[in-house]
């Protein structure tokens, strides 16, 4: 009988250490979830790029490029709205989306942004906008083909997190290499 026992005493053993033995590491959050208020934090524009063009691609829209210089001009904004603490398209009273553009010598024919303060992650701030009309028709309008989106932080504010991404179509350029269209801004002409 004791013989039986101790037969079973590895197995026993090696039930007992398996048990002992931490779990797997659960897999890393997706990045769309990552938490943002912090100083070092950014946002993930590649993975910001692939869901608003998978979003377009639901209502057949061409998909959108990510530009370097519109994600540099749109962290310009979002540090701008963070130290001012307030969120909108002006928080200066000079600085709208077409004069930003225009001072930062980048060419457009067509241009929109969604703003944004308080969501944490990607995915919230995407759903915000989303469900906002004006913002919805922004991320969708087919004639833009560019991107370029940003986050800046604010520890003191009660919004923490501030949010721009920009929209835009580069002008026309004629075979002359002048440029051909009317620069507009959501629809506004820029005179």
């Amino acid at each position: 009988m004791f013989g039986r026992a101790f037969a079973l005493l590895p197995l026993c053993a090696a039930l007992i250490l398996a048990a002992c033995q931490s779990a797997p590491p659960p897999p890393p959050k997706p990045t769309f979830y990552e938490d943002l208020a912090s100083p070092t934090a950014r946002v993930d524009e590649q993975k910001a790029l692939s869901m608003l063009n998978q979003y377009r691609a639901q209502s057949g829209i061409a998909p959108l490029a990510l530009d370097p210089r519109l994600n540099r001009i749109a962290e310009d904004y979002a540090k701008k709205m963070a130290a001012a603490d307030k969120m909108g398209h002006d928080v200066d009273g000079h600085s709208l989306l077409g004069t930003r553009l225009k001072g930062y010598g980048y060419p457009f024919s067509n241009a929109g942004e969604n703003v944004a303060a308080g969501y944490h992650t990607l995915a919230e701030a995407f759903s915000g906008w989303r469900q906002s009309p004006p913002h919805d028709r922004g991320m969708k309008d087919p004639e833009m083909s560019l991107m370029g989106i940003a986050t800046a932080y604010n520890p003191n504010s009660k919004y923490k997190v501030f949010w721009c991404l920009i929209l835009a179509h580069p002008p026309v350029v004629t075979a002359e290499g002048t440029l051909q269209g009317a620069t507009t801004v959501a629809g506004v002409t820029i005179r």
